[in-house]
Parts: C-alpha cells; sequence; structure tokens
C-alpha cells in the first residue's frame, strides 16, 4: 500500500514538484487557499471535474515546498482511483501510521512542524468525516486539505463531525476574469468607480470585448483555454459530461435508466436561462416527474446544473414556485446543442454568465442565496442577490437599446419591496439612470464580468 502512496508523493524523491502538474492560468482562488494554510480549520476545495482542483493542490505544495516545508512532511493521497479507496476503506490510520514511520520516521504526534495531507476526491472514501475528526481531536499539528467533486456528498461526509471545523472554497471553471488574466477588484455599488476603471480600460477595451466572445462560445473550463479548434474543445467538453455522469453519478448512485440521465442533461441545454417546468421533462422522457426532480438533484449536487428559487420572504411561497435553471460552464452547454448560436442565445449565454460569475463573487458558499423574481404579470427579474447586506436586483440585457418597458420586472420588484438601487448588466451601455425615483446603475458585460472583489457579503 505505501509504494502506491510513494509514487503519489514524487517530491519526496525529487524535493520539487514537477512543471506539468503545475497551471498556467493564475486562478483567483489560490491566495485565498494560501491564507487558510496556517488556520487549524480543514480547507475543503469543492468543484466540478476538471476545473483544476488537483492542480491547485499541487500548486499549494509547490508554495509549501517554495516556503521551507520538508518534502516529508507533505502527503498526498488521491482517492480517485478505485485501487486506493478499497486498500484505504479501513486502513486510513494504518497508512498514517506507516506513512509516520516510513517516511518522516517520527510518530506524528512527536513532531515539531506541521504536516499537511492533501486528499483528493475525499468523498469517496467512506466515514471520511469521522477519519479527519478523530485525527483532529489528538490534537496532532496536521492540516488537512481535501477535495472533492460532489457538494452533498462532502456536506453529509463532514455532517455533525466537522461542524465549525471546515472551511469550504468553491473551485469553478475559469471567470472572465481568469480567462483574460485582468484581476480587477471593485465594488458594483459605486458607480463613481466603476466609471473610473472604465476609463481606464477603454483603450484595451475592443481586445476585452473578442476575448468575451470567444468566452461566451467556449466557457471557462482550463483544458479549453488552449485548445484553437472550438469543435474540438466541445468535443472535450461532451467528454466532461459523460465523465461526470459515470464517475459522480452512476457509480455513486443507484441509477435504473442511466441513458435517461445522459438524455435529460442533453436536453437541459434547450432551456438554459429558464424556468424549469418538471412536466413537460418528463413528457419529453417518457419518466415520472418524481424522477425529473431526482436525476436534476444529482446534477446539481455534482456541479453540473445550478438551480434557483424564486425571490420571496416567505420560504414556503418560493419552494413551490418553478425553479430557474443554469449551466455552471456556459462552454459546457454550448457543446450539447445541436444548433447554431444566434443573438437571442447570446443573451441566455449572459445572463447564465452573469449567474456563475456571482457565484464566484460567493465562492466561499456552497449555496449562495441567489434568487429571482416575477410579478403576477410574469415580469422577470433575472437575479435577487444580497450585496453587502443591501438586497440588490440585477437584471441582463446584452444590448445597448433597452427600453423601459424591458425593465418592467426590475422596476416593480424595486417599487414593491422598497429598494432604491438597481443593476442592468449591458452590452456596453454605461450611465447612471433615475427611473421612476429609482437608480439604475448600467454596466457593461466586459467591465462587470472582470470583477474580483469577492466580500460581498452574505
Amino acid at each position: 500500500m505505501l509504494e502506491e502512496i510513494i509514487l503519489q508523493n514524487p517530491w519526496w524523491k525529487t524535493k520539487i514538484v514537477d512543471k506539468s502538474r503545475l497551471g498556467s492560468i493564475k486562478r483567483n482562488d489560490f491566495k485565498l487557499i494560501k491564507e487558510k494554510l496556517n488556520e487549524k480549520k480543514i480547507t475543503c476545495i469543492l468543484g466540478p471535474r476538471r476545473t483544476g482542483k488537483t492542480t491547485l493542490m499541487y500548486e499549494t505544495i509547490n508554495h509549501l515546498l517554495e516556503n521551507g516545508v520538508r518534502p516529508e512532511e507533505i502527503l498526498y493521497i488521491s482517492l480517485d482511483s478505485p485501487k486506493i479507496r478499497m486498500m484505504l476503506k479501513d486502513k486510513f490510520n494504518e497508512i498514517l501510521q506507516q506513512y509516520s514511520e516510513t517516511i518522516i520516521k517520527k510518530p506524528l504526534d512527536k513532531t515539531n512542524n506541521k504536516i499537511y495531507i492533501f486528499l483528493d476526491e475525499v468523498h469517496k472514501l467512506n466515514d471520511w468525516g469521522n477519519i479527519i475528526k478523530y485525527w483532529q481531536d489528538l490534537n496532532i499539528n496536521i492540516k488537512f486539505i481535501v477535495s472533492g467533486s460532489s457538494a452533498i456528498r462532502i456536506l453529509k461526509g463532514s455532517g455533525e463531525s466537522l461542524l465549525g471545523r471546515i472551511h469550504h472554497i468553491i473551485l469553478y471553471p475559469l471567470s472572465f476574469s481568469e480567462f483574460t488574466g485582468k484581476h480587477i477588484a471593485f465594488d458594483i455599488l459605486n458607480f463613481e468607480e466603476i466609471k473610473k476603471i472604465y476609463g481606464e480600460l477603454i483603450l484595451e477595451k475592443q481586445d476585452i470585448l473578442i476575448q468575451l466572445d470567444n468566452y461566451m462560445l467556449r466557457g471557462g473550463y482550463p483544458e479549453i483555454f488552449f485548445e484553437k479548434n472550438l469543435q474540438k474543445a466541445y468535443e472535450t467538453l461532451r467528454n466532461y459530461k459523460t465523465l461526470t455522469l459515470t464517475r459522480d453519478i452512476l457509480d455513486l448512485k443507484d441509477i435504473k435508466e442511466p441513458r435517461t440521465l445522459n438524455d435529460l442533461a442533453d436536453l437541459l441545454s434547450d432551456f438554459m436561462s429558464e424556468r424549469i417546468n418538471y412536466s413537460s421533462f418528463a413528457s419529453i422522457l417518457k419518466i415520472k416527474v418524481d424522477t425529473v426532480k431526482k436525476y436534476l438533484s444529482y446534477l446539481e449536487e455534482c456541479f453540473f446544473i445550478y438551480t434557483t428559487y424564486v425571490y420571496s420572504r416567505k420560504h414556503v411561497l418560493s419552494t413551490r414556485k418553478e425553479k430557474k435553471l443554469y449551466f455552471i460552464d456556459n462552454g459546457l452547454r454550448n457543446s450539447l446543442i445541436l444548433k447554431e448560436i444566434n443573438d437571442d442565445d447570446k443573451t441566455k449565454i449572459m445572463e447564465n454568465i452573469v449567474f456563475v460569475h456571482m457565484l464566484h463573487l460567493k465562492n466561499e458558499e456552497i449555496f449562495p442565496k441567489i434568487f429571482y423574481w416575477l410579478d403576477q404579470k410574469k415580469n422577470e427579474v433575472d437575479m435577487i442577490i444580497t450585496i453587502k447586506d443591501k438586497i440588490i436586483p440585477i437584471e441582463t440585457k446584452y444590448s445597448n437599446d433597452i427600453s423601459k418597458k424591458e425593465l418592467k420586472g426590475l422596476l416593480n420588484f424595486m417599487t414593491i419591496y422598497k429598494i432604491n438601487e438597481g443593476i442592468v448588466v449591458t452590452r456596453d451601455v454605461l450611465r447612471q439612470q433615475n427611473i421612476d425615483g429609482k437608480t439604475v446603475n448600467f454596466v457593461p458585460a466586459w467591465l462587470f464580468l472582470l470583477n474580483t472583489f469577492n466580500h460581498i457579503g452574505n
């Protein structure tokens, strides 16, 4: 068993992390992970497959080595391998004992330095929460960094045993900021600050717009970033879908009709940024409504899609209404549709991008509270989010010609809930306008999406 672990930890011999394991794209989350290395709490990196969780772990290991941590004091175990999982199933404690005796050459409780233990895809290890709790309760100087691609299994695994002992960081596909390499932090409620940054970037705007068109088509999976051929990129993304369904759902769930799950995943691509009608899906796929709901929950659990409730001050009313559907990556969604992307589709794509951008800004919450809203006449607000303790409605209109009529849902929401400030994400309109006594900030999508200011409140 130890031989398998040694193969996963080549720096014990080489003293370095091979460059091939390190990423070439700067992730905004890396700084946050570094800040947590001195905390006793477990750092948990969550997110979809192929977004770079393992790469981020290797970069963290590389950072530790560069800052004087002895290679032997860093242990990495990938639980994505069935062979490793089977061997570790009942022998995790035994492996750590062997590691301390053979590699560190002293008991773990006798080491003066901190030991860093990385467990990749930890949710695949049964009872992992209690296993880690056992070692934390021994009060040994160990820092656990774990990763997982299933939110529900991570939450179930940690449960009450790790309550208050774990800090989550969600790693999504590349944000537009990461895609362009422009990391700009600004307060999205401060229009004067936005206007100032717009002026500073005006000479770069055309280049940024070209990159935005590219981002809208291919999305933000790191591997796709380097693939110039769009059709090859889509082929890779479809493989990601298959990998997610087989490894994160079919391997872990009792599903009698795997083909139906696959068909549902494809079908959803036509309904991105729209409200979900469970009965329609059930009718098309010839399955029960409850089966549709169950399969959707599985897809959401492994970060394939995300659904939102309608905003209401009464929780019961909110849960009774139709949910709204988003894909965790617009490129993944684009790879599944069987038609050309037109201007109307680009509006849906941009709404999806804006939604995922808000997830990036709230990446320390597993299920951040983002809602949509409908009035009685079906006038809609795309997103309702809390920013710095303020309820802020956000509407996406990927156009430069936006009429007051198109903002009816936004204005109605602001009137009913006595909200004084709202945001409209546009193609390239920048202005602050007073409409019926309400302040509406129109912000270009290319600028709005460059924001990395992630302390926006709950």
